[in-house]
């Protein structure tokens, strides 16, 4: 029986021991079987056909070399290859499947009765026919990734955003034009260089990041800010990927870092805008009762009492009449710095509104220190204000009360600071009063 109507007889068994194969050659990755045994039947029907046409010397010259041309016009070889890349084939297992297509047509023919032992001439025109075919297969699955990488580094190169591969010890092996700018390298001197020391000022925390993605084989994600230079932090956020191998094994680590500067900025400007007033740049009532609430637990758990004093301007409407709303709003930023300035780094000024202020102070260790430092606020805001419109003098009306000795709740103690503060106005201005409870 000629080898080319065996192959048409026995096309089952071939294919049958053909896709135990290729199992056995990947046998982590899921591909369509049926599609691929379509290519195999294929590939067989077209190499029988190709044996029994004549061929003359130089075809069969060419063949042998795998330069023949093709053996129709859309050969299920160059389908192959293309599928195999995608289903995740490396190149010599592509390879080894053709190597065992051959193996087991040529073995079941041997083993068959109606094998013939002169057919050498047939067995030479199925090797170059097999041979033919896999140069086409590997063919299509070279052109085909080779354009994969082109459209992957095009897209890649193009985005703003960092994208590196490195290897589990920091060796970078790929790296888009954004990453090489970032660190100041060319795209060549980015190749073979070490990510943790070109990100030496944050590489300790990086490598643990990596350390992690690499054994647990989990993606990480998280954001990183340092200096960037003449006075302006970057922030970006970063993404860690396991690249695992066809055994489960990470053998890279994907990472792509986007730049977020911009974004928290403006995050930060709506923050700010949102708890500080606009012309003092003091906190504002919101974030004055939200750190409050906060020390009132504090004072709580330590058993330290704090103050809220409460300050309201004396002639501050008659400045403004006199000098303008410019000049008013001058006044009450020079106002907020005085006060400022005459209390710790770890006590609270606050802006509520028109010309009322507030002070938090805590962990009070001497009650004798809270009307000290009112007297010091009332001589810091009695001495000449120099305004852009001409000079301004003005003086305060402070109200102070204390937690938790005069009241349980944040809005008892403001409204004691608030009732303090009247008593010392109404007792002739230019001084503080201490909220003390009617019996």
């Amino acid at each position: 029986m000629k080898l080319s109507d065996f192959i048409r007889l026995n096309m089952e068994p071939i294919l049958d021991e053909w896709a135990d194969f290729a199992r056995q050659v990947q046998p982590a990755l899921h591909f369509d079987a049926d599609q691929l045994r379509d290519h195999a039947h294929g590939m067989l029907e077209t190499i029988a056909n190709d044996i029994e046409n004549k061929q003359s010397a130089a075809q069969q010259q060419d063949k042998s070399r795998g330069r023949g041309p093709r053996l129709v016009d859309d050969t299920q070889a160059e389908l192959h290859g293309a599928a195999r890349l995608v289903d995740g084939f490396s190149i010599n297992e592509a390879m080894a499947e053709f190597r065992a297509l051959r193996a087991s047509v040529l073995r079941l023919w041997s083993e068959s009765e109606d094998f013939e032992p002169d057919a050498f001439d047939e067995m030479t025109r199925f090797n170059e026919a097999i041979d033919q075919a896999l140069t086409e297969s590997l063919t299509s699955y070279s052109e085909l990734r080779d354009r994969q990488t082109r459209l992957f580094d095009a897209l890649l190169s193009t985005s703003p955003d960092l994208n590196l591969i490195i290897d589990t010890d920091g060796t970078i092996l790929y790296a888009n034009r954004a990453a090489a700018e970032r660190f100041g390298k060319s795209s060549g001197e980015m190749n073979d260089a070490n990510f943790f020391q070109l990100c030496a000022p944050f590489a300790p925390e990086m490598q643990l990041y990596v350390r992690h993605v690499v054994g647990a084989r989990t993606t990480d994600r998280g954001e990183m800010s340092f200096d960037g230079g003449a006075g302006k932090m970057c922030t970006y956020e970063y993404l860690l990927m396991p690249v695992l191998d066809p055994h489960g094994r990470c053998e890279a680590v994907a990472a792509t870092a986007r730049d977020i500067s911009e974004r928290k900025a403006s995050e930060e400007r709506v923050r700010h805008s949102a708890n500080y007033d606009h012309l003092t740049d003091l906190p504002n009532r919101a974030l004055f009762r939200e750190r409050l609430e906060l020390e009132l637990r504090h004072s709580t758990r330590t058993g330290l009492p704090l103050a809220l004093l409460y300050i309201d301007l004396d002639g501050f409407k008659e400045v403004n009449d006199r000098l303008g709303h410019a000049a008013g709003d001058e006044l009450l930023q020079q106002v907020g710095r005085r006060i400022g300035g005459c209390v710790r780094d770890t006590d609270m000024v606050a802006r509520l509104g028109g010309d009322e202020f507030t002070v938090i102070l805590t962990d009070i260790t001497q009650p004798l220190h809270v009307q000290t430092l009112c007297q010091k606020i009332l001589t810091a805001l009695s001495q000449p204000f120099m305004l852009k419109a001409g000079q301004a003098g003005i003086s305060a009306s402070i109200g102070v009360t204390s937690y938790p000795g005069d009241a349980a709740s944040l809005d008892e103690l403001i409204r004691n600071a608030d009732a303090a503060m009247y008593e010392a106005k109404n007792a002739g201005r230019n001084r503080f009063s201490v909220f003390r409870r009617v019996q």
